[in-house]
């Protein structure tokens, strides 16, 4: 028999979801017929024990609570879950040796920086936009390591300060939500004089007025009108940024709904 005293679940409530709000807390789903839970197991019992309270270690065996396996999308063990504040922040499929899961677990747990911007995000979702870009701030001045966070708040204020989006998410290379930010503040930011002559000249400066003064209707209007017209306009500058627009306000934004199939049919 494996003995996984005194990881193992008593009640995942209190063990796992209630406790994550004070600690983080490592589920691992395991079984005992399973070879690499036997190899996986030892190392993050020896890991936990080593945590000093940092984190905690709690063993699921999802032959014993098949229920919960189902629940939580086990398809495959070993299976580690890390929870925190309710939530699953980050999760490995399969066994690791114990160099790489110590740095794994380093990497993975939440810091003081995490936890407000999980909070920001949770801000944003309810609408109180202002308070979560506030939280974001101190977050990245905490941590600038943070991109998620980075680019979240890029997301949030390129409107407004496009100035800003290049010191936030230009490290970003090859990042594709962040190069569409970088491309909507560039336009933000160009003098209408440095926009060449052209056919769809007037559209794109109504869509840059329009985009400033968070009209994205009228913008969306604009640069749909400038792609049927001349898409090759300024190096496809219509296209690329109705594209970047979708993307930052969502695809399920109403706008984006709207506005997707007149695109589409401008391009052809």
């Amino acid at each position: 028999m494996v003995r996984t005293a005194p990881y193992e679940l008593t009640d995942f409530k209190k063990d796992v979801l209630a406790d994550s709000h004070h600690i983080p807390v490592l589920v691992d789903y395991w079984a005992s017929w399973c070879g690499p839970c036997k190899y996986l197991g030892p190392i993050v019992e020896k890991l936990a024990n080593e945590a000093n309270g940092r984190w905690k270690l709690v063993k699921i065996n999802t032959e014993e609570h098949r229920q919960l396996a189902a629940e939580w999308g086990i398809r495959g063990i070993p299976n580690l879950k890390l929870f925190f504040k309710g939530k699953v922040i980050a999760e490995l499929s399969g066994a690791m040796a114990e160099p790489e899961m110590r740095l794994w677990i380093e990497e993975k747990l939440p810091s003081e920086a995490k936890a407000i911007a999980m909070e920001a995000s949770e801000l944003i979702a309810k609408g109180q936009t202002e308070e979560g870009i506030s939280l974001l701030e101190k977050a990245i001045e905490m941590d600038d390591g943070l991109n998620e966070a980075r680019l979240l708040l890029a997301k949030l204020i390129v409107w407004k300060h496009p100035e800003r989006i290049k010191e936030l998410v230009g490290h970003m290379r090859h990042v594709e939500e962040a190069e569409e930010l970088i491309l909507i503040s560039n336009l933000l930011e160009t003098d209408t004089d440095d926009l060449r002559e052209g056919v769809s000249r007037e559209e794109v400066l109504v869509a840059q007025r329009s985009l400033v003064a968070l009209d994205f209707e009228t913008a969306l209007q604009m640069l749909i009108k400038a792609v049927s017209i001349n898409k090759r306009y300024h190096n496809e500058i219509a296209r690329r940024l109705t594209i970047a627009v979708f993307h930052i306000l969502g695809e399920s934004n109403e706008l984006t709904k709207k506005y997707r199939r007149q695109f589409d049919m401008a391009l052809y």
